[in-house]
């Protein structure tokens, strides 16, 4: 009986588990290929806790709305991740290619919540599809992001995109996404801190000599 590699591969993550103990840059295809398989595995929730190790959440503090999550997303987890999301019509070749696309990047993702007080006339607008939108969209740009490696990271870009409520109570926060050059970040502690324009401050701590 013969076994193909990608059977071989397969069966060795679900025996030793992944081989890659700590951030590294750039991935083998190997190291691709092994996270691809472990998003693929039937131990949902060994994939869940992997993937939950890269996720902050905060208590929800409806009288001053601030950070609901913080996610951090290195190359190695998103490819875990994607495979996951889509476990069907999924290849390990489609694994390879988009990890080839997206690996320059590392991801620091903030939730943010927003208080949805009543807004006025002039707060809104109509999107070219006829949506009702809302001017304060650009709340997020009052919070400061500082992520740190022993030193300052400075981020390629910060984009931020408002989030609706599914319910039609209009503007409920924003999500803020920081690209990082995945060449410059090492295998030691990162942290991700939130600052209000109150001052108060959400810290979030990562272990990139423990993550993948």
């Amino acid at each position: 009986m013969k076994f193909r590699p990608d059977a071989i591969c397969f069966l060795a993550i679900l025996t030793f588990g992944t081989v890659a103990v700590a951030y590294d840059f750039p991935l083998s295809s190997q190291a691709v290929r092994e996270a691809y398989f472990f998003g693929q595995s039937s131990d949902r929730g060994k994939v869940a806790k992997f993937l939950g190790e890269y996720v902050r959440t905060f208590p929800s503090d409806k009288s001053n709305p601030s950070v609901g999550r913080i996610e951090l997303r290195t190359p190695y987890q998103r490819v875990v991740k994607q495979s996951w999301d889509r476990q069907s019509n999924y290849s390990a070749q489609q694994a390879e290619a988009d990890y080839a696309a997206q690996s320059s990047v590392v991801e620091v993702r903030v939730y943010l919540g927003f208080d949805n007080s009543e807004p006025s006339a002039a707060d809104l607008y109509s999107d070219s599809e006829g949506h009702i939108r809302d001017h304060r969209e650009d709340f997020w740009r009052r919070y400061e992001f500082r992520v740190t490696q022993d030193r300052a990271l400075e981020p390629l870009n910060v984009v931020g995109v408002p989030r609706y409520s599914c319910c039609g109570e209009g503007l409920s926060g924003a999500l803020v996404r920081l690209d990082f050059d995945s060449s410059t970040l090492l295998a030691r502690a990162m942290r991700v801190a939130v600052i209000a324009s109150n001052g108060r401050k959400t810290v979030a701590d990562f272990a990139l000599d423990k993550l993948k």
